[in-house]
């Protein structure tokens, strides 16, 4: 399985908010960028999803920046994965060519990946934002490996 780098990161500039949920002035994009190697206009586009996705609040002005909407263990790894991503593809439709219409199709796997979503779904919907701080700032080794 992949994860697209807009979401790879989407999660690290959630994780970098979660950092600093406790102070009392917004993080500013570029801080967000800088400290976690994401490129600024790229992450700009990002936060705006997450804005409007409701897992990000922004403040404008000389003291503004961007804030987590809610608490970090309200806010699961699935909840960020599908403001960028959308929801799972739907296998069994498929969209005709010619009119732009979605229409069925005989898909004779397409339940193999309903079962995928939904063990997927599974794991990133049981995993919160703060689980994934609480690790990082532990130093636990992060496993490295796809599927």
């Amino acid at each position: 399985m992949r994860v697209s780098q807009k979401t790879e990161y989407a999660l690290r500039a959630m994780l970098e908010l979660a950092k600093h949920a406790q102070q009392p002035n917004p993080v500013r994009t570029m801080d967000i960028a800088r400290n976690q190697a994401i490129p600024e206009k790229f992450l700009e586009s990002i936060l705006v999803e997450l804005r409007r996705s409701s897992l990000v609040t922004s403040q404008r002005g000389p003291v503004g920046g961007h804030r987590l909407a809610r608490e970090a263990e309200r806010i699961s790894v699935g909840d960020i994965w599908r403001a960028i991503e959308g929801p799972p593809d739907d296998s069994q439709v498929a969209k005709s060519a010619a009119d732009g219409r979605n229409k069925r199709v005989d898909n004779p796997f397409g339940f193999v990946w309903q079962r995928v979503n939904l063990a997927v779904a599974e794991a990133v919907d049981g995993v919160s934002l703060e689980d994934v701080l609480q690790r990082s700032e532990s130093g636990e080794a992060v496993e490295d490996f796809a599927i």
